[in-house]
């Protein structure tokens, strides 16, 4: 028995083509080769079968990082074929809030920037000095 944190097993050559094919056409599902597409399949159906615990799922959007400037939110819906997400920073200034992704001071960054408890707390700091900020329910 092989020693060490992988173990290697045999698929037959039509399944490993059919599969290396569907990667090649699929890029935006994010398989970068065989071994990632059948790690995938094999902890979805252990986690069917009740053999393995559900890998938690990440939120679409996440709070990266925050300073008196604005925030950093990560959006994991903004892929493409080398990154799983894309950083969004989210300007706070005394005239209000600007989306640097989305060129307004209206969108679904700033919606959840306004939900993040530690977002919220340096918003209403800035509010009682006079910023004017987007509502921010109590």
């Amino acid at each position: 028995m092989p020693i060490g944190k992988y173990r290697g097993v045999t698929l037959q050559r039509e399944l490993v083509n059919l599969i290396e094919e569907y990667i090649r056409a699929h890029p935006e599902m994010g398989y970068t080769s065989l071994a990632d597409f059948i790690t995938d399949a094999v902890r979805d159906k252990c986690e069917q079968l009740k053999i393995a615990t559900p890998t938690p799922e990440t939120p679409p959007l996440e709070h990266f990082n925050l300073n008196e400037n604005g925030v950093r939110i990560l959006d994991r819906t903004l892929t493409n074929g080398t990154s799983r997400g894309r950083i969004i920073d989210v300007y706070f200034k005394p005239k209000g809030v600007r989306c640097e992704y989305c060129q307004t001071s209206n969108c679904r960054h700033i919606q959840f920037a306004l939900t993040v408890p530690a977002i919220r707390k340096v918003l209403l700091k800035k509010e009682r000095e006079g910023w004017k900020l987007p509502q921010i329910i109590e």
